[in-house]
Formats: structure tokens, C-alpha cells, sequence
């Protein structure tokens, strides 16, 4: 039995789209060179590119629904024939940009979205040493596990693995939410720079007591991690733990959403839970350390 927790984020493809209406634009190629263009063009609403839309349309469409379309869904989302978006659909698969689960038939987004919008931002390398941590910490605890990145003002889920067991807490690939509503938010407040944990207390002073947020500071801090009741639902209480580059900025947060069962069965507690995500995110850091 799965939980399904989260919202897919919107995918910004803003410097793509940039691109591809200098590449198709009626301008001298000189000048396109050059860039002179690139504000009227990307400002002058004369200029449009459809095949580009409907696929923009399309990861748009599947970046807000983690449990996938099939193909007739996706063309009965957009309002279009399934011809229209066939060929489009085979092109994004393609290029890696979504993925078919042969299983069920559905399209989701896939992980190259991340690789794109943070650029040289080693998601890909940060995935592959979370696939194979991941792995081993779900079966040691018998709970589900997952990786978040920061984006702005929210979390990102970059990597997830499920419990081994039959009840697990399922977290949907792309889901994000709010930094000062997450697990995984209040450890990149804790562990931000200045500046930007700075720009944090201005723009959410209103809201979230500055006392308040520097006590959420002060305990991660001194314990390492944070821990906390989900405030999305009942029976979970989440760990997260930071996971460090080379240069010692955080770049990730490992987080245990723990299941507690009614029945007290829970087959590890969480005080051995929490010693184990601890060792996994020190792990992951040495492996990015050395990558």
C-alpha cells in the first residue's frame, strides 16, 4: 500500500524556448549572432513555434501529475487529437525528457528535467550516488527514503526508493514544497549561507517569527538533523539529514519519512532509524567529496 505525498513542480524551459524562436526567427543570421535580437524577439508576440508549445505543453502537463498520463489522457488534457501529439510524445521519449512505463502505459517526467534546469548543477552525479544509498538504507529500516535539492523558495525531489516492506510512504519524483513547510526546507535554512538565510528572514519575517526561525536554526544546528511531525499527514514523522560537496555547502537533504504503525510493529525503531540516515548522508558526502 502506497502514500502518495507532494506536487510536481512547473519545469521553467524559459532559455530553451529562447533558443529555439532566435533559431526560427525571420532575422539576418549576423545579427542573430550577435544577439541584438534576443529581446524583440523573445518580447514580440507575432512570433510563435507550435511543435515547441505542444511540447513544452506537454512536460508542463506531466511535471504536475507524478502518477503519469497515457497517451490519449495527455492528448484529452491538452485538447488535442492524439495524432497531434503523437509525434511529439516520441520525440520527448527520445531525447529522455519523459519516460514510458511499459506497465501501465503512462508517461512521466524524467530525471533529465533536473539535469537541464540546474545546469551545472551535479544532479546527475548527486542521483547516482542516492540510487545506490537509497537502496541500502530503505531495506536496513524497512522505510522509504528520499532525496531533496533546493529551488528557490522550495524543495525538489531529485531521488526516491520505497520501502521494502508492504506499507510504504510514496514520494513522487519532481514533488516539491515550501522550504518552511518541509523537512528538507528547515535543513537548507539551517545550513544556508548568510546571505541567502539573510534573504530567507526578509521574505518570510511576516509570517514565520524571526525567533522562531532562529530557534529552527539553533536546534538543527546543535543535533545535525531535523525532525519533525509531517504537516501533511498523520502517523509520519520525518528525519533529514544534509549532505554536503567538497566545498562543504549543502547541496541535498536525505529525509526518513517514518511510518508509525498502530500496532507498534514497526520492525526498527526510529532512534536506529535516525543512526542510519545519519551514516547514509555522511556516506553521500564523502562519495560527492571524491567524485
Amino acid at each position: 500500500m502506497g502514500f502518495l505525498f507532494g506536487t510536481s513542480f512547473p519545469v521553467n524551459l524559459r532559455r530553451i524556448l529562447i533558443a529555439n524562436r532566435l533559431m526560427t526567427a525571420n532575422q539576418p543570421s549576423e545579427k542573430l549572432q550577435s544577439g541584438l535580437y534576443e529581446k524583440s524577439v523573445v518580447t514580440e508576440k507575432s512570433y510563435t513555434a507550435p511543435a515547441l508549445e505542444k511540447g513544452l505543453d506537454i512536460i508542463e502537463l506531466l511535471a504536475t501529475l507524478s502518477e503519469g498520463l497515457k497517451l490519449k489522457e495527455i492528448a484529452a488534457q491538452l485538447n488535442k487529437s492524439v495524432s497531434e501529439i503523437f509525434r511529439m510524445v516520441c520525440v520527448l521519449e527520445k531525447r529522455q525528457y519523459i519516460h514510458l512505463d511499459s506497465e501501465t502505459e503512462k508517461y512521466h517526467i524524467s530525471i533529465k528535467l533536473f539535469e537541464v534546469a540546474f545546469g551545472q548543477y551535479p544532479v546527475k552525479t548527486l542521483s547516482e550516488v542516492a540510487t545506490k544509498e537509497l537502496s541500502y538504507l530503505t531495506k536496513e529500516i524497512k522505510q522509504s527514503a528520499y532525496l531533496s535539492v533546493l529551488n528557490n523558495e522550495s524543495t525538489i525531489v531529485t531521488a526516491y526508493q520505497e520501502s521494502p516492506t508492504e506499507n510504504h510512504f510514496k514520494v513522487g519524483l519532481g514533488s516539491s514544497a515550501p522550504i518552511l513547510d518541509s523537512c528538507a526546507g528547515h535543513v537548507f535554512v539551517a545550513y544556508m549561507d548568510d546571505s541567502d538565510y539573510v534573504k530567507i528572514q526578509q521574505q518570510f519575517g511576516i509570517t514565520f517569527e524571526p525567533t522562531r526561525l532562529e530557534n529552527l536554526k539553533r536546534v538543527i544546528l546543535n543535533q545535525g538533523y531535523e525532525r519533525m511531525l509531517s504537516k501533511k499527514i498523520q502517523g509520519i514523522e520525518e528525519i533529514g539529514f544534509p549532505v554536503f560537496d567538497r566545498m562543504n555547502r549543502i547541496v541535498a537533504c536525505l529525509v526518513v519519512p517514518f511510518l508509525h504503525y498502530l500496532d507498534n510493529s514497526n520492525v526498527v525503531d526510529i532512534n536506529t532509524a535516525i543512526q542510519e540516515a545519519g551514516l547514509s548522508a555522511q556516506r553521500m558526502t564523502i562519495a560527492l567529496s571524491t567524485s
